[in-house]
């Protein structure tokens, strides 16, 4: 039998609640991002699972993507095996990016698939003005919200 370790999850992948829907709520500054979810599961020798993550509904007012994540398993939420726990895990964290020149409101829809567990996801986003100068002129960011159907793609690096 295969046993899958799962991270306790901030909003993605709750207890119990198998092939249930997640609702997240955020608040972002026009211009800067929101995590919205994580999507963290092991296999047994406690190595990452790689999900897709499908996008259902894209995002009206900004785009989503994901970045690598690694946090501490501190409960394994599957089973009473601890093999795994207090070891470092990999995972994605799924972000949401608001455009610099809109403030209001925004939502975007997404399933994330792992072997045998599908969760879905629903993010209602309050974009406020974001004060700051605009990365871009407004028009001028590379946004690609995607359509329904897309794999979300990777977010650009980070930089300092």
């Amino acid at each position: 039998m295969r046993t899958i370790l799962a991270a306790a999850l901030v909003s993605v992948l709750p207890s119990g609640q198998a092939g249930a829907q997640v609702n997240v709520t955020r608040k972002v500054k026009a211009g800067h991002e929101a995590t919205v979810g994580y999507a963290l599961r092991r296999d047994r020798n406690c190595g990452p699972l790689t999900p897709k993550i499908v996008l259902t509904v894209p995002p009206d007012h900004g785009s989503i993507c994901a970045r690598d994540y690694i946090t501490v398993a501190k409960r394994n939420v599957v089973s009473s095996d601890k093999t795994c726990v207090g070891k470092r895990i990999l995972g994605l964290q799924i972000n949401y990016l608001a455009r610099s020149d809109y403030s209001g409101h925004d939502t975007v829809d997404y399933v994330i698939q792992f072997p045998g567990v599908v969760r879905s996801t629903h993010a209602e986003i309050e974009i406020r003005p974001g004060g700051d100068p605009a990365a871009a002129k407004p028009g001028e960011e590379n946004f690609a919200p995607g359509k329904a159907g897309d794999i979300i793609a990777a977010c650009a690096p980070l930089s300092s």
